[in-house]
C-alpha cells in the first residue's frame, strides 16, 4: 500500500462510498470487539480515533445512494487514510502541528477511572460556599446517575456486538442491574441522553459551527457530535454505537464543561473556576505537614494567586485555571497561540505581580517568608499537553521561575512527601517557561501512588470493581 500522504477530502470521499446504514453498524461491531480486547492494552493498536473520525463523516456526509460493501478489508484501507491525511497548512508551527494529534489522541489512552473520580470530586461534589451545579436542570437526570448509567449502556453496547437494544431491560436477570447499579428509569432517561439519529447529529454540529466556525483546512479536528451522543438510531436497523469507547465518556471532562457553558455561560465558567480553586487546594493539603496560605486580598477586589504553598525550600505560588482550550485551539488554529497567551500568560503575571508584592513587603503579606526563592505554579483544568515547551505559543515567559501541571499532575504530585514535591517542582521551574512542564516527571512508583480525594469519590462507582463489565445480556 502507497505511503504517500493524502488530503483529508480523499479520505472523506472513501468513506462517502459505503452507505451509513452499512458502516456505522459495522464500525459499531468492531469497535465493541476491539475494545474489549484492549481492555488494559495499548489502545493505539486499533487507532480509535480513527474509528471515531471514520463514524463522524459517514454522519456528516454519507448518503445511502452508494454501493460499496465494507469488509475487514475495507476498513483497514480507511484506517490507512486517516494515519495518513492531512492538510498542507501555510505557516503551520510545530505547535500547530502536534496540538491536534495529541487532542485526538491521547484522550483515547487516559484512565476512566480517573477522569469518572475527578468528574465526581470536582464537579459533582459541594463544599460549604461553593453553589451546586444543577445537573438535573440541565440533563433531566443528576450527574452522579447519569455517570452510573452511562457505564451500565457502555457496558451492555460491548456484549452486544456495539448495539443497543432496549428490549434487553425486559429480561428477567436485568433486576439485579436495576438494584445494583441503576434504577431502570435512570438508564433509559441516559439513554435519551445518548441517543439521536443523522438528521439530529448533522443539526447539533450545524448549531456548533454557526457558534464557533472553523476552516475547512481543519475539519479532521472539527466537532465530531457523536462524543455527546454516541448512540445513533438507525430506525429498523436499531440503535448503534460505532465508538464505543464514548459512551463512557459522554458525562466527563469537556462533555460537560463544553453542555455547561452552553447552557449557562459565563456564570458557569465562574463557579467552575472557584471549584477548581477549591479542588487544587484540597489537592495540596494531602502533603504531609504543609503550610498552606488560601488568597490574600491586599486591596479592595484584588487578590494575590490561588494559594500560596510555603516549603522549607521555596515559597510556592500557585495560580489555578479552569477554562480548556476551544476547539479552534485544540485544532491548532488561528486561536493557538493567543488562547495560550490569555490563559499560561496571564498566570505567569498573576504570579509575578503577587511576587512583587511579597518582595516589596506588602502588608498583606507580611506572614510569607522573605528568606527563600520565590517559585510558581499554573494548575490547568485539562493536560496542556506542550506547556512547558519552547514551542511558539506554550512557552510562558516570566519574572518568576514557574512549572506547569493539570489537575491529573497534580493528583500525582501531592502523592509524594512533601518535601520531594516542593523540590520537583524547584527542579521543573523556569523563567522562560522552556521545561516547565511536570507531567513527564513521575517516576513509576509515583504514578501507583493512591489519592484519596480520588479514592473517595470511586466509591460511588464501586459497582464497576463488582463485576459490571460481564455480560449483562446474559443470566450467571
Amino acid at each position: 500500500m502507497s505511503a504517500r500522504s493524502v488530503r483529508y477530502s480523499e479520505f472523506i470521499q472513501a468513506v462517502r462510498r459505503y452507505r451509513p446504514s452499512d458502516l456505522l453498524p459495522f464500525l459499531a461491531n468492531y469497535s465493541a470487539e476491539y475494545e474489549r480486547l484492549a481492555t488494559g492494552a495499548n489502545p493505539t493498536r486499533w487507532f480509535p480515533w480513527a474509528i471515531s473520525l471514520i463514524a463522524k463523516e459517514s454522519v456528516l456526509r454519507g448518503n445511502e445512494f452508494r454501493g460499496a460493501s465494507i469488509d475487514a478489508a475495507g476498513l483497514r484501507r480507511l484506517v490507512d487514510l486517516v494515519n495518513r491525511s492531512g492538510d498542507n497548512v501555510p505557516g503551520q508551527t510545530a505547535a500547530s502541528l502536534l496540538t491536534p494529534i495529541m487532542y485526538e489522541q491521547f484522550p483515547y489512552q487516559e484512565s476512566v477511572y480517573e477522569e469518572m473520580a475527578r468528574t465526581r470530586a470536582l464537579l459533582i461534589h459541594t463544599e460549604p460556599g461553593l453553589e451546586p451545579i444543577d445537573w438535573t436542570g440541565l440533563l433531566g437526570i443528576g450527574l452522579d446517575e447519569a455517570i452510573r448509567a452511562s457505564h451500565v449502556l457502555h457496558a451492555w453496547v460491548l456484549h452486544n456486538g456495539g448495539r443497543y437494544d432496549p428490549s434487553i431491560l425486559d429480561m428477567p436477570h436485568f433486576q439485579e442491574v436495576f438494584e445494583r447499579v441503576a434504577p431502570r428509569s435512570e438508564i433509559e432517561q441516559t439513554a435519551e441522553l445518548l441517543i439521536s439519529d443523522i438528521p439530529g447529529l448533522r443539526l447539533t454540529r450545524a448549531a456548533v459551527d454557526s457558534r464557533a466556525p472553523m476552516p475547512s483546512r481543519l475539519e479532521r479536528y472539527a466537532f465530531n457530535p457523536l462524543k455527546a451522543q454516541p448512540l445513533i438510531d438507525l430506525g429498523k436497523t436499531g440503535i448503534w454505537a460505532p465508538q464505543s469507547m464514548l459512551i463512557s465518556r459522554a458525562f466527563l471532562g469537556p462533555n460537560l464543561y463544553y453542555r455547561g457553558l452552553a447552557r449557562w455561560g459565563k456564570p458557569f465558567a465562574d463557579g467552575l473556576g472557584d471549584r477548581t480553586q477549591r479542588y487544587v487546594g484540597r489537592q495540596l493539603a494531602l502533603l504531609d505537614s504543609i503550610t498552606l496560605i488560601p488568597e490574600v486580598e491586599y486591596a479592595t477586589s484584588q487578590r494575590g494567586v490561588d494559594w500560596i504553598w510555603v516549603a522549607d525550600a521555596a515559597v510556592i505560588l500557585v495560580e489555578c485555571k479552569a477554562a480548556r482550550l476551544t476547539v479552534d485551539a485544540q485544532a491548532g488554529g488561528d486561536s493557538l497561540a493567543s488562547v495560550m497567551e490569555r490563559y499560561l500568560g496571564a498566570a505567569r503575571k498573576q504570579i509575578d505581580r503577587t511576587a512583587r508584592l511579597i518582595q516589596e513587603h506588602h502588608p498583606a503579606f507580611d506572614h510569607i517568608p522573605k528568606d527563600r526563592p520565590l517559585v510558581g505554579v499554573v494548575t490547568t483544568a485539562e493536560q496542556f499537553y506542550l506547556a512547558g515547551t519552547p514551542f511558539s505559543g506554550f512557552a510562558s515567559s516570566g519574572e518568576v521561575p514557574a512549572t506547569t501541571l493539570s489537575l491529573r499532575d497534580l493528583e500525582f504530585l501531592v502523592g509524594l512527601p512533601e518535601t520531594d514535591a516542593a523540590a520537583l517542582v524547584l527542579a521543573h521551574a523556569h523563567p522562560d517557561g522552556e521545561g516547565g512542564r511536570l507531567g513527564g516527571a513521575f517516576d513509576e512508583e509515583t504514578l501507583k501512588r493512591s489519592n484519596p480525594i480520588l479514592e473517595d469519590a470511586w466509591r460511588h462507582f464501586d459497582f464497576l470493581d463488582a463485576g459490571l463489565d460481564r455480560n449483562p445480556t446474559e443470566p450467571d
